[in-house]
């Protein structure tokens, strides 16, 4: 992945933070949607993804292809997204497969369902790899979507969430260019990397009163866009201020850390 495309995705995530505040499953299903036209026209994806292009026109792309059909949220956000640089139109249709997945993983951890999401998966991928006959009639060419996406509702009936199913039919029939087996895998590592962003890891140098401790809570969902878990240390070395770190991303606003720097800048 290009430095620009990395930098896309991750403007990407901040755009979509917000909106994942208020989504239902509908939002995340018209991102697999727009996804898989884009990923189906080279066209459309040459201009949707082409950093010479005018936005303007690129909008204009977007509400001629997806205006009647998906709710204005979505072309919005989409619209904002052809704004970044991406280093090729398939880095555009993988950033926007990896953001319905998770948006899906947002909705479910807002329900305490991101465990249960996550599971199914792992299940339903071990059913896919251990039936062969089941592995050719969901890759076989001559069925159709709806033949497929017919058989994968047989098979989900009355055992899964609604997230689970979402994401279970596009990796069936909007992802065709890959195993279905590798699709589930990726989309199973994209929920486990969004549940890690659920807990958040923070040091102190005297314990917090319980505001701090809302207060705090408060500030971080706020900035994450979700709820976090606090799994609170005590370490009188940083002096004081707060040191977090939520996956890999660290906010070191520690007395120690501050004295530190201050220290290099005098060197």
């Amino acid at each position: 992945m290009s430095s620009s495309t990395r930098q896309a995705v991750a403007a990407a995530k901040e755009l979509i933070t917000p909106l994942l505040i208020d989504a239902d499953l509908k939002f995340a299903e018209e991102l697999f949607a727009i996804g898989s036209a884009v990923a189906d026209s080279k066209q459309l994806r040459n201009i949707l993804s082409d950093p010479s292009a005018e936005i303007a026109s690129k909008k204009a792309a977007l509400g001629a292809v997806f205006g009647k059909s998906v709710s204005s949220k979505s072309v919005d956000f989409v619209a904002k997204l052809v704004d970044l640089r991406w280093s090729a139109g398939s880095d555009l249709v993988r950033a926007l497969e990896q953001l319905a997945v998770h948006a899906v993983a947002s909705i479910a951890a807002k329900s305490d369902k991101l465990v249960g999401l996550e599971a199914d998966l792992f299940e339903f991928r071990q059913v896919v790899d251990s039936d062969q006959q089941l592995q050719i009639a969901l890759a076989s060419r001559q069925a159709s979507s709806d033949q497929k996406i017919g058989l994968v509702n047989n098979l989900l009936a009355g055992k899964f969430e609604a997230e689970a199913g979402l994401l279970i039919r596009f990796a069936v029939v909007g992802s065709t260019r890959r195993r279905l087996s590798v699709v589930l895998e990726e989309f199973g590592k994209l929920l486990a990397a969004y549940a890690e962003r659920l807990v958040a890891n923070v040091t102190v140098a005297a314990a917090l009163s319980d505001q701090q401790k809302l207060a705090l809570e408060s500030a971080l969902s706020k900035n994450y866009g979700h709820a976090l878990k606090l799994n609170i240390e005590v370490d009188p070395a940083i002096l004081g201020g707060v040191k977090v770190q939520v996956a890999g991303e660290i906010i070191d606003g520690s007395v120690a850390n501050r004295l530190k720097q201050a220290r290099m800048m005098l060197a």
